[in-house]
Order: structure tokens, then C-alpha cells, then sequence
């Protein structure tokens, strides 16, 4: 028995087939042609056939890599698909979309926003967040506005991942919860809430019907099944995500466990039991399978300082230079630009760098820095009332560098485990076998392997934890924030 997931991101297609026990039996990639074809400048848009032609290419591809080892098409029992969170389509009643796909980090609907905001605040407060012009709900709203001839026809506002689901199922009008979340959708109730209809004037019946992540939805069509290789006996059920997905491939599925994805950017997810609210505003929740609930937020720290500070130097190179250095004694909050949303909300603050960072120091400044904003995190999440366990699931381009996994655990002083297959595809494979395994964390436990176990090291522990100490002073007196 095989689990497929497929991964829509931003710039191209990942499918994967794995099987029970999380071994890959096969993979495909395919990039997309064209990344943004927007006719007006800042806009950010895609065409939903490039979309659809390069998810057809990867599972076509999978499925032909599964007929070369003489795998049948219905050995693979589900399929699940995630998307790009916040990106949104209208399609006509056959399915046919009405506009490209508008995506999610298009800037138009910020007018819109407010307006959402204004007419969804109790709904805000409820589940702790605020709808911005990344959400896909105020999207619909511009459609509304600016484009009514496109509303008039929209049968129904389709996430990317529910597009996708849609050419291999014929079920195009259905969603996930993860996906409905930045569309407006109650996590609470269960329910499209009134105020869309009473206060905003969008047609409820032009949203989704919405079903848990990894929930049956409709098997694989005829037409599909002869076109990309698949079974009519294999399920498409409920996606979710690309974040989402991503933090289930890392191990966050069940309460307490908590995954910390470092790659361009800094995102930390963990499992809860109940909903927790951020009075800051900067992390919020989804809602797992079980009923337990995914918290976290997004970090502008990250890779992209490190691989600034890098130059045209070799990461090895600078790696084994940085060996002897750490610690540096250094604090900094190493920022690519202006603006941070995790741990704390603050658009104007800028990065700081305070101690010696000459000679060579500042590449492990940086790394020690991310390093400290990850412990800054967990505390901010400790203090919601969510406290970590000695064990971190870790993911991303940072767990390429033994050093920097090494410099990590110390200072967070828990053992940081890399998981053996880490993108959002597998995620998406572990919501495709929830249901065939007897649920999400059951599926997790059997599927995720760790490829390597990094214990902090005791000569650095005590160290970090003072140069930590005074990091907080840092951040008290740069920022005005405090844990």
C-alpha cells in the first residue's frame, strides 16, 4: 500500500509515493514555466493551466517510475494535495478558471482586508488572528469589487490545492480547513461564518465545502485515471497547506511535539491540545486531524543573512573556518532588511549586531543569532502556556551544517533530530495515510525516520546560556520587547 502527496508550491510541482514505513519508492519534480504573469506591476499572478500541467507531469512521471518496478496503479490508496496558503482561483460551474490564480503574496486586497477585519473581529479574537491582505477572504472580496463580471460567473472560489484535487477527483468545490482558514472559515464552529453574507455580500454558496485534512473527498476519475496512469480505486481525500504540510513531514503532529524549519526563513509550528491565543498577534493556530490544534508563526530570520555574510566562500570552507570560534561571545538578531512578524510584531525594527563579529566571527555570529531567535521563540511559546520538550524536530537548509545543528542544540539545550525526508510532499503523503493507518500520528510514528541526532554539547551549554542572557538585554533595549 502507497501514499501519494502532492506538493503545489510557488515555483514548480513535487510528488511523491511512499509507503508505510516512509521509504520513497518514487519522487518527481517539475518546475513551473512562468512564476508571475501579472499585467499590473506588483501584482503577483499565475496561470492555473501551468499549475495543471505540471502536476500532471510529476504524477505521471511517479506513476510510470511505480510501472518500472511492477507496482500496480491501485497500490497507491490515497492521494493528498497541498498548495501555497492563501492563493485563490474562481472557476466557472464546468471548473474552468475565470482569472489566473491570484497568489499569496499578492498586495491588492489591502483595502479589502480592512474591510474583513472590521466585519470578522469577534471571529479574529476567537481564533487569534488577523485577516491581512495575504489571506485569500479579502481576495474574494476584490474579485467582488473590482471584477464583477468574473463574480457573476464564479461557481467557486477554489484554493491551488483544491484545484489540483480537483482534476484528479471531479470534485472541485471542496476544501480543507487548513486552506479555509485564511478564507474566513470558523475552526470553532465548523462553519462559513454569517458575516460574509451579512456584512461582506460574498455568496456563501460560492465557497467550498470544507472536510478535515486527510479526509476522503472522491476517488481518482475515470479521465484522470487514464490520462496520468492512476487508479479509479485510489481516494483523493483533504489537503491542507504547504506550511502545514511541511511541519507534519518534520514530526508536529502530536501535542507537545514541536518542529523548527529553518531555511530562507525561520517557521516554528508545534502540536497543542487546546487553542492558544497570541495576545501579540504574531503566531496563530490550525486545527489537526485529532482535534488538537498546529500553533506557530514565521520568522524573518533565517538562511538568507547567512548566505549574504557568506560571499562567494564555500559553506564547507567557512564551516570548518567557524569550528574554533564558537562561541563568538557575539549577540545579534541578524534581520535581511527591516520588519519582523515572529516572535513578536514590530515593522520597523532593524537588525543589531553587538560584540566583536571581525575576523572571521561574523558567519557564526549569524548562526548563533538565529540560534538565540529560535530559543526566543520556544520561551514566547512557553510563555502561551506551550512549553517544548528535550526533543525538537528540525528541518530545512540550516541542517545541512553539522555546526550550525551543533550550535542550536546548545544553545536551545535539547536535542534537535533531522528527519529523513522533510518537504512538504511527504506531509501531504503522511494526511493521504492517516486514514488508511488509523490516524495522523499513528501514520507519523510508522512513516518519519531521523537520518541524524544532534545532543547540545556540554562545553558550549553554559556558555550560550549567558551570552543568551544578555541577548534578552539586547532585544529589551533595541526592540522595547520582552519575552
Amino acid at each position: 500500500m502507497l501514499f501519494m502527496g502532492i506538493d503545489v508550491g510557488t515555483q514548480g510541482v513535487r510528488c511523491v509515493a511512499a509507503d508505510g514505513e516512509g521509504r520513497i519508492v518514487a519522487a518527481r519534480s517539475v518546475p513551473f514555466e512562468t512564476l508571475n504573469i501579472a499585467g499590473t506591476p506588483g501584482w503577483l499572478e499565475q496561470s492555473p493551466r501551468v499549475w495543471q500541467d505540471a502536476a500532471e507531469a510529476a504524477v505521471r512521471g511517479c506513476m510510470a517510475d511505480l510501472k518500472a518496478q511492477d507496482i500496480a496503479p491501485d497500490a497507491v490508496a490515497a492521494i493528498s494535495v497541498d498548495g501555497t496558503s492563501g492563493t485563490v482561483v474562481p472557476l466557472d460551474a464546468a471548473h474552468v478558471p475565470l482569472t489566473n490564480g491570484i497568489m499569496y503574496n499578492d498586495p491588492r486586497a489591502g483595502a479589502e482586508a480592512a474591510e474583513v477585519h472590521a466585519a470578522l473581529a469577534g471571529q479574529e479574537a476567537r481564533l487569534g488572528y488577523r485577516f491581512g491582505a495575504s489571506f485569500s477572504l479579502p481576495r474574494v472580496l476584490w474579485v467582488m469589487r473590482h471584477r464583477p463580471d468574473v463574480y457573476g460567473k464564479t461557481a467557486v472560489f477554489a484554493h491551488q490545492a483544491d484545484y489540483i484535487a480537483g482534476l484528479l477527483c471531479g470534485e472541485y468545490a471542496v476544501s480543507d480547513d487548513s486552506n479555509a482558514l485564511k478564507t474566513g472559515y470558523d475552526l470553532l464552529n465548523d462553519r462559513w461564518p454569517a458575516e460574509v453574507a451579512s456584512k461582506l455580500g460574498i455568496d456563501p454558496g460560492r465557497l467550498p465545502r470544507i472536510v478535515r485534512p486527510g479526509a476522503p473527498i472522491a476517488p481518482v476519475t475515470a479521465a484522470a485515471a487514464r490520462k496520468l496512469g492512476l487508479s479509479e480505486r485510489t481516494m483523493v481525500v483533504g489537503g491542507s497547506t504547504d506550511g502545514y504540510a511541511s511541519a507534519l513531514a518534520a514530526g508536529a503532529v502530536r501535542p507537545g511535539s514541536w518542529a523548527s524549519i529553518i531555511g530562507t526563513t525561520f517557521v516554528l509550528k508545534g502540536a497543542t491540545q487546546k487553542l492558544v491565543l497570541d495576545p501579540g498577534g504574531a503566531s496563530y493556530s490550525h486545527r489537526l486531524p485529532s482535534g488538537a490544534w498546529l500553533l506557530g508563526g514565521a520568522s524573518n530570520l533565517g538562511g538568507r543573512t547567512l548566505n549574504a555574510c557568506a560571499g562567494e566562500r564555500g559553506f564547507d570552507e567557512l564551516n570548518a573556518a567557524a569550528e574554533g570560534m564558537v562561541p563568538t561571545g557575539a549577540r545579534c538578531y541578524p534581520l535581511p532588511g527591516k520588519g519582523e512578524r515572529f516572535p513578536f510584531v514590530d515593522p520597523a525594527c532593524e537588525p543589531f549586531y553587538a560584540g566583536d563579529i571581525t575576523g572571521g566571527r561574523l558567519y557564526p555570529a549569524v548562526m548563533e543569532g538565529v540560534g538565540f531567535g529560535e530559543r526566543l521563540a520556544f520561551e514566547r511559546m512557553a510563555k502561551l502556556g506551550c512549553p517544548a520538550g528535550d526533543v525538537i524536530f528540525t528541518a530545512g537548509g540550516a541542517c545541512r551544517s553539522a555546526l550550525w545543528l551543533r550550535i542550536r542544540a546548545s544553545i536551545l539545550n535539547r536535542q534537535l533530530r533531522v528527519p529523513r525526508q522533510v518537504d512538504a510532499a511527504m506531509g501531504s503523503a503522511l494526511l493521504a495515510a492517516s486514514s488508511a493507518m488509523g490516524g495522523l500520528e499513528r501514520a507519523a510514528e510508522a512513516m518519519i525516520g531521523y537520518e541524524r541526532i544532534v545532543d547540545p554539547d556540554p562545553a558550549l551549554v553554559g556558555p550560550y546560556d549567558d551570552i543568551y542572557r544578555r541577548f534578552l538585554g539586547d532585544v529589551r533595549r533595541f526592540y522595547g520587547w520582552e519575552v
